[in-house]
């Protein structure tokens, strides 16, 4: 009997490199890997069957109106030899399995297009050097490099993470992004949202760097189980299909009592038979509404038509019903229900509010504030914003942290230009986020109100956090700031309280700051929300 492979989420890294008898630092040599291929085969799921093309239009005709009318055409041309009907019968036959196999058609090659266009690339570590590979030619034991923005190109356990969090929504439905770490999880049947120490298949990273020996590739991944229940489950009759089925069931009953009856009255009027039969077969054809299918295909192919406008692919015709005649739907929230996006709807500031409009990840919204106050520059807070983070959005689409990816769309809000910004003023060190400080940290060069050059320090973090660190905090009278002291001990006229609560309103749960170090009063400090 084969062993049952190792739970790797409860193995140390040590252990979990044994098993796969690999070492990290040198990866596997090409002789290893070309042998764990021939076993394991590529890092890919595995295709259905393509199904024959004239198989797939002979499953056209499996309808019930196709059937019947196909039925009443051959009719119409023997016996009652009704050519041009006839004919024109098996045309709207023909018509029908062409429009649905033409769809199925387009289905199709949309999947491969697309399939084609998302090839991953993984830097594997291979013979001691590092290539940019193909995610197909993975195999177990191989040593992965992913940082933010990266597609996950297999299942594997973490041998090193910097600040790693990776979006699991597609498989967990966890709407943030989950920390990982190297620590190995003791809990041999942890749930797989649990399994910290693991990155899996098809998933998104959002923020940090990492490095894992992957332990599954294909089917055997968490990915390639969904997709095999998926491919095991056998093709369902859609809504209108079975009300079509049922029509058809009626109209051949009523047709077939009306041609029994037709004949019975008819010879008891003393009729001949074949001038009876022919009149009842011609009753009975006439009874069937020829021109339904047609209309039910034209409508299903102009329904196929708007959801392919709304990036929708529908691989059966009949299939595009189906919503439509949906009662219930029961579905976590994250990713269907939503569009796992975060959007910045206020920002406040000590003694002022804004008011963000839009939504997503798209720029085109506004900052606006109340009338009757001054304007201020926002300039100096949404700084922070831009520079204290990895997001990266384009045209509506975020590389990164949700969290992060608002707060950078704020800041273009803001008519700042992120990309630019980062140009000019590059980064020269870093604290990354971590879960047990709550706060990052960004450093750049920069240039004072006096002309002399500074490194700004800009931190991202839980206002808590944040207040406990700060030496100062800027006043709603902004300028100039004032000082902790002055605020605690009520001799700014616009401020109160303890300086852990700041002269301003933080009512909500993100903040950033900044702070020259060439000097030791604060700049500024700002706050935003998401």
């Amino acid at each position: 009997m084969e062993a049952e492979a190792p739970p790797f989420h409860a193995l140390s890294v040590k252990d979990a490199l044994a098993v796969e008898h690999v070492e990290p630092r040198a990866g596997l040599p090409a002789e290893e890997v070309s042998a764990r291929r021939a076993v394991y085969g590529p890092n890919r799921m595995v295709e259905s069957r393509r199904e024959p093309w004239w198989r797939a239009f002979a499953r056209q005709y499996a309808d019930p109106m196709q059937i019947v009318l196909l039925c009443a055409g051959i009719g119409c041309l023997y016996p009652l030899k009704q050519v041009g009907t006839g004919l024109l019968l098996l045309l709207l036959t023909l018509l029908n399995a062409v429009l649905g196999l033409r769809q199925e058609g387009k289905a199709a090659a949309a999947v491969s297009a697309l399939q084609q266009m998302m090839i991953v690339k993984a830097r594997v570590r291979r013979d001691g050097q590092l290539a940019e590979l193909a995610a197909e030619e993975l195999v177990p034991g191989d040593v992965v490099l992913i940082e933010a923005g990266d597609l996950v190109p297999a299942d594997g356990r973490l041998v090193r993470s910097a600040g790693l969090e990776v979006d699991e929504s597609a498989l967990t439905g966890e709407s943030l992004p989950v920390a990982k770490d190297a620590e190995t999880v003791a809990v041999a049947d942890a749930a797989l949202g649990d399994r910290v120490d693991m990155v899996y298949m098809n998933t998104n990273v959002t923020r940090g760097t990492g490095e894992f020996v992957v332990t599954a590739t294909g089917m055997a991944t968490e990915v390639g189980h969904i997709s095999g229940m998926l491919q095991a489950e056998r093709d369902t009759e859609t809504p209108l299909t079975r009300q079509l089925a049922r029509l058809t069931n009626q109209i051949l009953i009523v047709a077939g009592v009306a041609l029994a009856l037709s004949i019975a009255l008819n010879l008891s009027r003393g009729n001949s038979f074949n001038a009876v039969f022919l009149a009842a077969v011609a009753f009975a054809v006439s009874a069937i509404p020829t021109g339904l299918p047609a209309v039910v295909t034209t409508i299903l192919s102009m329904g196929t038509q708007l959801l392919a406008r709304s990036n929708a692919i529908v691989k059966r015709l009949r299939s595009t019903e189906t919503l439509g005649s949906t009662s219930a739907v029961n579905s976590d929230k994250t990713g269907t229900l939503t569009l796992n996006q975060m959007t910045a709807v206020e920002l406040t500031i000590p003694g002022r509010r804004y008011v963000v409009t839009g939504s997503g990840y798209r720029t085109d919204g506004d900052i606006r504030h109340a009338a009757g106050q001054p304007d201020i520059p926002l300039e100096p807070f949404l700084l922070p914003l831009a520079l204290a983070g990895d997001a990266v959005v384009r045209d509506g689409e975020l590389i990164g942290d949700p969290t992060e990816g608002a707060l950078v769309v704020l800041a273009e809000k803001g008519h700042l230009d992120v990309v630019s910004t980062r140009q000019r003023y590059p980064r020269l060190a870093e604290v990354p986020f971590d879960a047990a400080y709550k706060l990052m940290a960004t450093f750049h060069r920069m240039t004072d109100d006096a002309g002399n050059d500074v490194v700004r320090a800009y931190v991202k973090g839980a206002p808590d956090q944040l207040l406990a660190r700060a030496a100062a905090v800027v006043s709603p009278a902004w300028p100039p700031p004032c000082s902790t002291t002055n605020c605690a001990s009520g001799t700014s006229p616009r401020t109160s309280g303890s300086p852990r609560r700041g002269c301003g309103s933080w009512p909500r749960p993100a903040r950033t700051s900044r702070r020259p170090r060439s000097t030791r009063r604060p700049r500024s400090s700002t706050r935003s929300t998401s």
